[in-house]
């Protein structure tokens, strides 16, 4: 990798772990920083990089292009199913490092495909800690699969807006009925305080909550893993492979 890139992706790892930070702080992210990464990528680059080359511009033009179409699907199909919606914030993030992109027209979609892969690889982490930890739940088995998938059981005082409940409960001629959230509530802060309430009375000690990772912690972590393999050239050696 030419050094004359080195600037460009020391801002880009600067901006995303300040966004990373507020998402985490906030569970929200300030639009302009990543208005300012991709301002400052498209400087740079004309000034240091594509001066008046065409093909260098006209490649680049068609590499944010279809980085345009290909969030803008996954924009219109989050809007359509709950199973695949991704963050407005995220999807910005993605089409911001679209304009620092200095290697391929692949390299957004890669970055973005990673942190999905590794929120595949969450679950089942979160199952062998619930297996080691012995937290079964007294649900049917496939129930039980699902909780030990997807959350950990939690005491009241540990709960926040950072977890979101995978049960529900509700009183029913007397009697506390408990049962399985299976579309869990992106924004619980009032699910949250409903089930304090009723966990309070009702002498429940722990409920089982799933973690709200931020996907923007995963997208760090994707770009400089991917860096890392374009910086040693092992990512255009798979692309030759299968092209």
């Amino acid at each position: 990798m030419d050094y004359i890139y080195l600037p460009i992706i020391v801002f880009s790892i600067v901006i995303l772990l300040y966004i990373t930070y507020q998402d985490i702080k906030y569970r929200e992210i300030n639009i302009m920083s990543l208005f300012f990464l991709a301002l400052f990528s498209v400087i740079y680059l004309a000034l240091f990089v594509f001066k008046t080359d065409f093909i260098l511009w006209k490649s680049y033009l068609l590499q944010l292009a279809v980085s345009f179409i290909f969030l803008l699907i996954f924009y219109v199909l989050g809007k359509i199913s709950y199973f695949t919606y991704i963050g407005e914030g995220d999807l910005y993030t993605i089409f911001a490092i679209s304009f620092t992109n200095i290697f391929d027209v692949y390299f957004p979609m890669f970055v973005f495909f990673f942190a999905l892969i590794l929120t595949l690889l969450i679950p089942i982490c979160l199952f062998f800690y619930n297996l080691f930890s012995r937290n079964f739940p007294k649900y049917s088995f496939f129930k039980s699969m699902y909780l030990m998938f997807l959350g950990v059981p939690l005491a009241l005082k540990k709960i926040n807006k950072f977890y979101t409940p995978l049960e529900k409960f509700k009183i029913e001629n007397n009697k506390l009925i408990s049962n399985i959230v299976f579309m869990p509530n992106i924004e619980p802060e009032i699910e949250i305080k409903k089930i304090k309430l009723i966990a309070k009375t009702n002498n429940i000690s722990k409920i089982w909550f799933s973690p709200l990772i931020p996907f923007i912690i995963l997208i760090l972590i994707s770009y400089i893993f991917l860096i890392l393999l374009y910086v040693f050239n092992i990512i255009p050696k798979i692309i030759s492979f299968f092209i």
